[in-house]
């Protein structure tokens, strides 16, 4: 038996939109309103939410802070969130000497002192045995002051030594498939056994990649019936199983560069899929929506593509802004109405 997700991803054309904050906004908003929430960063591009975040890790009793650690096997606790950082900057210290010593041998790529997303994406047992996958228990981290039953955050790493191995990865259309198989089993470590749980993903700017590989996962997993990315028509069961509503927003700003490119984006939606994508303008100003209107008319015209003729919006709201603390704000109902809309 198999529960359903709820999944929204977040994606834009460039950086800088605020993308990652409305992730977070997400997460936490609709955590603090009783939902089951995973938040999933998969911004591998340099920044993390674990140095923004006041997060603490996964640990295992035992286990010493340089050891490589077990994937395989579940969690004992958590470290502390001081404990955590430390945690980070040994084991790039680790991975960047193992590195050094042999770049393509096992000490390289083995996942040292905290476990992170890319871990999981570039997960190979020793004799890469496809049937034992990772504990997805050991990817999930808790955040000081919400319930670990509330919301799990699995990060990504901005560590040099680990952006040295995924960069190539994530950008590479030629990675997409196995990316997007990568997060077929993800999803389906996250489907609750009943009722509902919510997964929110934070992409990397920029569409092609990692972000092309969540959008055509959402797109799949949204069709009736489910489509396959296998050749063979396999899917992992659980998912195959659960029902998955999926919304993807692609963020923009009141700028005619991002109105520009997110039409050229959205163009390529086809109308059954329309449903399940939305164009989404950030930190809109007062009386910004009417402007909105008379800018979407001068750049594409009288006829607009149907998405981007009714944007989703969310006011800037300096409270919201909290990348720049490690408090965890309380969000108010207003702030994610935009989930709503439309």
């Amino acid at each position: 038996m198999s529960g359903r997700l709820r999944c929204y991803s977040f994606h834009s054309v460039k950086g800088g939109v605020g993308k990652s904050t409305l992730s977070v906004l997400t997460a936490l908003g609709l955590a603090q309103r009783g939902a089951q929430v995973t938040l999933v960063d998969m911004d591998l591009t340099g920044t993390s939410l674990a140095d923004v975040l006041p997060l603490e890790a996964p640990a295992w009793a035992g286990t010493e802070p340089s050891a490589t650690l077990d994937l395989l096997r579940p969690p004992t606790g958590f470290l502390s969130h001081d404990e955590t950082r430390e945690r980070m900057e040994l084991r790039d210290e680790l991975t960047s000497e193992a590195i050094e010593q042999e770049p393509e041998g096992t000490e390289a790529l083995a996942p040292k002192s905290v476990p992170f997303l890319n871990d999981f994406l570039l997960f190979a047992t020793p004799d890469w045995d496809e049937q034992r996958d990772v504990d997805i228990r050991t990817m999930l981290w808790r955040m000081q002051g919400v319930a670990h039953e509330s919301l799990r955050v699995v990060p990504s790493s901005a560590l040099p030594s680990d952006l040295d191995r995924t960069l190539p990865v994530i950008f590479d259309e030629n990675h997409s498939g196995f990316l997007e198989g990568r997060l077929e089993y993800l999803l389906e470590a996250l489907v609750p056994e009943e009722g509902e749980a919510v997964v929110v993903v934070d992409t990397p700017p920029t569409i092609p990649g990692l972000s092309r590989a969540v959008l055509s996962l959402a797109l799949r997993l949204t069709r009736e019936p489910k489509q396959p990315l296998a050749d063979d028509g396999f899917m992992p069961e659980r998912l195959q199983a659960a029902r998955v509503d999926w919304t993807a927003f692609l963020v923009g700003s009141m700028d005619h560069q991002d109105i520009r490119a997110a039409n050229r984006w959205l163009s390529q939606v086809g109308e059954e899929e329309r449903p399940h994508v939305r164009f989404l303008i950030n930190r809109i100003q007062e009386g910004d929506e009417h402007q909105l209107q008379d800018m979407l008319k001068r750049i594409i015209g009288n006829d607009p593509n149907p998405l981007l003729n009714a944007p989703a919006h969310v006011k800037d709201d300096r409270s919201l802004r909290f990348f720049r603390s490690e408090s965890v704000p309380k969000i108010p109902e207003s702030a994610l109405a935009f989930l709503e809309e439309g």
